[in-house]
């Protein structure tokens, strides 16, 4: 699989363990984007000369390609700069809302963006769902909450980016539904290992993020299950209009065009388009067995039993997301596995209340991918038990 991101070919020595944060871009992505900028460089939406026409379509088929990823359809994708983006459209959208709940495993991009409208637990207009003993929401917990604030509003991580455990979104969701609760989505951490079908989990909106599913950085999606028209922009420029004047009369475009104001990342779109095209190619099923085969060469290896690191949440689940507490700093470890050309991530990794809850208010985090193979894991594990022998 490190025949697909040049970025491993070019680095061998790279043992690559940040997915979490950014997984690596697949080549077919930059190939893209370099053919745009080589061939294709012009804006779109604008121009009647051929070239804009072209890549104008170009970026439609990508919208396609991405609701296609998601079993959508395209006219409820609105291309984003990322999913802090679509969040942030979101929580403005339902600024109004009396209450909005969430979990305290959340992003900072979920949590922020609430906090900043007021909201806060000791005034009651934000619900802080607790995780399980199983690091996931507990959906009969969830239940009682939406019982009590039948008029919230319930944004949700997916796929926690500390433990790398996915909530059980379809029941949750429908109970959130039952009680009358519109749903967003956060599946930054989910869509390049796992199956997200909207027509089946029925979100009213999901987000995510491009760099997190082998594409570009800069660009996301958000997907609405109502229409866009029912929204009110939250920017305002040229692309979204048909006609305006200077006595204040306005008529927007339909569709997800009407937010997407000015010129777009149009590089990002068109690679963000083939990474979702590569993603189902590859399949999920693909993705999931190469996984398990990554876990089991960890777990092999004895990443699960080194002295002075403790899993946080350990199972049996499969996942890419591997969090440990640490007897020593854990920046201090990291910055020894830097040293042997290891790539890992330290800190609250931007979910501080569930980092903070678990231990000394920062952890070590492993994240891997379909690209890491068996050399990878084991230098990873005989660098970490060197480290810590040298630090203890």
């Amino acid at each position: 699989m490190k025949d697909y991101f040049k970025t491993l070919i070019n680095n061998p020595e790279l043992a690559y363990f940040d997915s979490a944060a950014s997984t690596q871009t697949f080549q077919g992505v930059v190939n893209r984007i370099t053919q745009y900028y080589e061939n294709e460089r012009c804006n779109i939406h604008r121009g009647d000369f051929p070239q804009s026409i072209k890549v104008t379509d170009e970026c439609e088929e990508a919208r396609e390609s991405v609701a296609k990823l998601i079993n959508a359809n395209a006219e409820q994708i609105m291309f984003t700069s990322g999913a802090t983006d679509g969040l942030n459209m979101v929580a403005k959208w339902c600024e109004n809302a009396k209450v909005v709940i969430i979990s305290e495993a959340e992003h900072s991009a979920n949590i922020l963006p609430w906090i900043a409208q007021g909201r806060t637990i000791d005034n009651g207009r934000l619900v802080v769902l607790p995780l399980s003993s199983r690091g996931v929401v507990d959906p009969d917990v969830a239940n009682e909450t939406f019982k009590k604030h039948p008029d919230a509003v319930l944004s949700l991580i997916s796929t926690s980016n500390v433990n790398g455990l996915t909530n059980d979104l379809k029941t949750i969701i429908g109970m959130a539904h039952e009680h009358g609760i519109p749903v967003c989505i956060d599946a930054c951490q989910t869509l390049s290992s796992h199956k997200i079908d909207v027509e089946d989990l029925k979100p009213d909106w999901l987000v995510a993020s491009g760099h997190k599913m082998f594409g570009p950085t800069g660009i996301g999606f958000l997907y609405s299950r109502s229409s866009y028209n029912d929204f009110r922009p939250i920017r305002y420029g040229g692309g979204t209009v048909t006609s305006y004047n200077f006595h204040g009369s306005i008529d927007f475009y339909n569709g997800p065009v009407k937010h997407e104001a000015g010129t777009p990342n149009i590089a990002g779109i068109l690679g963000l388009g083939v990474a979702a095209e590569w993603i189902n190619y590859i399949g999920y099923d693909e993705i999931k067995s190469r996984l398990v085969t990554v876990q089991s060469w960890l777990d092999g290896y004895g990443l699960f039993n080194i002295s002075g690191m403790q899993l946080v949440h350990p199972g049996d689940e499969v996942r890419n997301v591997f969090s440990f507490t640490t007897d020593v700093h854990p920046t201090d470890i990291s910055t020894y596995l830097g040293l042997d050309n290891i790539a890992t991530r330290v800190g609250k990794v931007c979910a501080h209340p569930i980092v903070n809850k678990y231990g000394n208010g920062a952890i070590l985090r492993i994240s891997t991918h379909i690209y890491n193979d068996e050399q990878d894991c084991k230098k990873l594990v005989n660098s970490l038990c060197q480290t810590i022998q040298k630090l203890s």
